[in-house]
């Protein structure tokens, strides 16, 4: 566990001390920002599930360009097989890489928490309870979407490669919710449950269910697991 830490908090420095990330924290504030200024201040609606929705949008581009470069970079720079000669297993290094990107994902959520300052002060009668299960509900989406991204970064060396393996896996997921609408009838109710957005939604209307928790915990698990099985395979390949 104490590895698993150790690499999350090196992760997290170095993508703070990366241009990259301010660049992308940017354009993610300034898109939510904008809409968050024509629903409130145009519109006058003081609530944030609509802009809950387009951050999770926005996130299917934001993560992917976060997560890219997570393994690739060890591969291309030849440090992952440096990593493989420690004391350290792989599922520790894809955790700990996983737990430092949902860290930056909280941070620029935090930054945002400056919308909920702004309808508290001009608005009224403003449910908490439903913008905490909001918020709660985008980190849940944020760290499947992560371990997509790592398990992505882990499939190439080419940053570029995986970010558009990630954005593909991510928008599929996203989909869903869409391509649900053309299914027969019977086949609507389980094909949407595998859509991100159709256990987002609960969250967003300001409920907890057990059932979504779950849901986004098990895709964290299935790629993250993928992603340690794909760099083991690689080891295995390069011993040969």
């Amino acid at each position: 566990m104490n590895t698993i830490i150790t690499i999350a908090r090196k992760e997290f420095q170095l993508a703070l001390r990366s241009v990259t990330t301010y660049i992308v924290f940017v354009l993610f504030l300034v898109a939510t920002g904008l809409y968050f200024s024509s629903t409130v201040f145009k519109v006058g609606l003081a609530e944030l599930r609509g802009v809950f929705g387009i951050m999770h949008v926005i996130m299917l581009f934001y993560i992917p360009a976060i997560t890219m470069g997570l393994i690739s970079r060890e591969r291309s720079n030849g440090t992952l097989e440096l990593l493989s000669t420690l004391p350290i297993r792989l599922g520790g290094i894809v955790w700990g890489k996983f737990l430092g990107a949902v860290m930056l994902l909280k941070t620029v959520l935090f930054f945002t928490l400056v919308y909920l300052g702004l309808i508290s002060w001009f608005g009224y009668g403003i449910d908490y309870g439903a913008v905490f299960c909001g918020y709660f509900g985008l980190i849940l989406a944020g760290s499947a979407y992560i371990s997509i991204g790592i398990f992505a970064s882990s499939l190439s060396a080419n940053q570029v490669l995986s970010f558009i393996i990630a954005l593909a896996i991510s928008s599929a997921f996203y989909l869903i919710r869409f391509i649900a609408d053309f299914m027969p009838f019977r086949l609507i109710r389980f094909v949407e449950y595998f859509g991100f957005d159709y256990h987002l939604q609960n969250f967003l209307r300001g409920v907890i269910d057990s059932r979504d928790i779950l849901f986004f915990a098990a895709v964290m698990v299935i790629f993250n697991l993928l992603a340690e099985l794909n760099l083991q395979s690689h080891n295995m390949m390069q011993e040969r």
